[in-house]
């Protein structure tokens, strides 16, 4: 098995996993409680295109990372839905990125823009959060899974 390729995935993973709790944990959380609106739109203006993209990047990453490992032994026994997950994780990522100027325009037309900013930043924040669960999962399968669980001998 591609041991390099493995840890590619699984480093891309928890980057991408962490990169989301702490975003939406932590950061966006206090620059709402500690910054006035119009320096806390700077920040977040700044920095959700880097959030998204370091998601395409680590998406790409992985789908590299489990390519990998399938070219080095094509029965490795990686499950074609790690493949679909990275692929989703990626598109998501991509999608996200892209909604970033309809919210920000949606945003500055103030209350004539109010409906459709709440629809594109639910549907961004939906995002994120399929991202987060899809890639907790690609973790959990690549670290074994859960206590008690085989998922592929080949990912042992």
């Amino acid at each position: 098995m591609n041991t390099l390729g493995l840890v590619l995935t699984q480093l891309a993973a928890a980057v991408w996993v962490g990169a989301i709790v702490f975003q939406s944990f932590i950061v966006a959380p206090l620059v709402f409680r500690r910054l006035e609106p119009d320096p806390a739109q700077t920040f977040l203006r700044a920095i959700f295109p880097r959030f998204f993209r370091l998601g395409v990047a680590c998406g790409s990453l992985m789908l590299a990372g489990l390519a990998a490992v399938f070219m080095a032994d094509s029965s490795a026994g990686v499950p074609s839905w790690l493949f679909a997950a990275a692929a989703a994780m990626t598109a998501a990522a991509a999608w996200g990125l892209a909604l970033i100027p309809g919210i920000n325009a949606a945003r500055d037309a103030g209350s004539a823009g109010a409906a459709r900013f709440r629809r594109l930043h639910g549907l961004s924040v939906a995002l994120t959060l399929l991202n987060l669960v899809l890639g907790i999962s690609v973790l959990v399968a690549l670290t074994g899974g859960p206590p008690n669980v085989e998922l592929s001998a080949g990912l042992h």
